[in-house]
């Protein structure tokens, strides 16, 4: 096991910077999984980590040691790729021991075979040693490149997007297996994607990256529960995070909500009357009440069932004219509403996220 530090890095393509001053604390023993929009330099990041790409500036540690100017083999890791890259020839006790005798021709050939069953044992391919990858479907082929990987024992185990290649079913059943291995080795696994619920199942540490940089890091109940920037807000959740244009008004500690409703935040004390703000929900905090009751009041343009619960779209006058998205509410499968009639929204105040200037700010922020 080894932790993985990453500092300053800056990775340039021509003119285009795919990682700009890139950093990150991956602890010791962690599942940290990269994950964000396609382009966001998340693959980039972890073909420098493996040594396939040169940093142009900033350093990468693994276990306490510089392993910037290291050659892949110096580094005591191992990668598992999104096209498996296994050898078709070979069968899969072949493909998995062949790293073993590449590392070591002299080793003892019962040592390795030893190492191969332990792995195969824990990936369920007990059955499937003699077969070669044409005869595997593309879960096996997964589990057997990631059996590969994992027979090296190495201190960082990379995964880059390991599961793209697999249906629905096969995502769920491989995601499990991977957090049973992770459990099971305790080795540091760096995995990359761009699915977000394989991200929050697996990580223990969440590194959101956007357009080169590191959004957040941490936790994945950290990032959600308490996004530091609109991206996160919206990045995380299925709907994402509702974000509403709102105003400071001249009364301390409220905003003005878009069609006229009115909202008190200690987390906007401090700030200047007339100062623009986004204030975020999540789409289960929110619930249905008279439209006079509620702090935002709109009409309904569209209810969507998805037979355990509704998506309610709700827009107020301001974003019916295209000022700003609707509100999403998820409610359960009984809420009776219908297309065209006038409701309310309203939510605890804890629920409550508050954006000024790209960032989040926090009631201990306010004067």
């Amino acid at each position: 096991m080894a932790a993985v530090e990453i500092e300053g890095l800056v990775k340039r393509f021509g003119r285009v910077a795919a990682l700009d001053g890139v950093t990150a604390h991956l602890p010791d023993g962690a599942y940290a999984v990269i994950v964000g929009r396609s382009g966001c330099g998340k693959s980039t990041l972890l073909r420098l980590l493996a040594g396939l790409e040169d940093a142009d500036a900033g350093a990468v540690r693994i276990g306490g040691r510089d392993v910037t100017a290291l050659p892949p083999k110096a580094r005591d890791v191992a990668m598992v790729f999104q096209s498996y890259a296994l050898y078709p020839h070979m069968t899969v006790f072949e493909n998995m021991a062949f790293g073993l005798r590449r590392r070591d021709g002299r080793r003892d050939k019962a040592a390795i075979a030893a190492r191969v069953a332990e792995a195969a044992r824990m990936l369920h391919l007990d059955d499937l040693m003699d077969r070669r990858p044409a005869a595997l479907s593309g879960g096996q082929r997964q589990r057997v490149a990631i059996g590969r990987a994992v027979v090296r024992d190495p201190a960082v185990l990379l995964l880059d997007e390991p599961l793209s290649n697999l249906d629905a079913g096969l995502r769920l059943s491989v995601r499990r297996e991977l957090a049973t291995l992770h459990r099971r080795l305790g080795t540091t696994m760096v995995h990359v994607t761009h699915d977000q619920t394989e991200a929050m199942t697996l990580a223990t540490v969440m590194v959101l990256m956007n357009a080169g940089q590191v959004e957040q890091v941490g936790p994945p109940l950290d990032l959600y529960g308490r996004p530091e920037t609109p991206f996160a807000a919206r990045f995380l959740g299925t709907p994402p995070m509702n974000l509403m244009p709102a105003t400071v008004t001249e009364e301390p500690g409220t905003v003005a909500l878009p069609g006229g409703g009115r909202l008190s935040l200690d987390a906007a004390r401090g700030l200047p009357p007339g100062a623009a703000v986004q204030v975020g929900v999540r789409p289960e905090a929110l619930a249905l009440c008279s439209p006079a009751a509620g702090a935002l009041a709109g009409a309904v343009v569209l209810a969507e069932h998805l037979g355990e619960s509704v998506l309610v779209h709700v827009a107020a006058d301001e974003m019916a004219a295209g000022e700003a998205d609707p509100l999403v509410a998820r409610l359960g499968p009984d809420a009776g509403v219908r297309a065209g009639e006038t409701v309310g929204l309203s939510w605890p105040a804890a629920a409550t996220h508050l954006f000024h200037d790209g960032r989040r700010r926090d009631p201990s922020v306010g004067g």
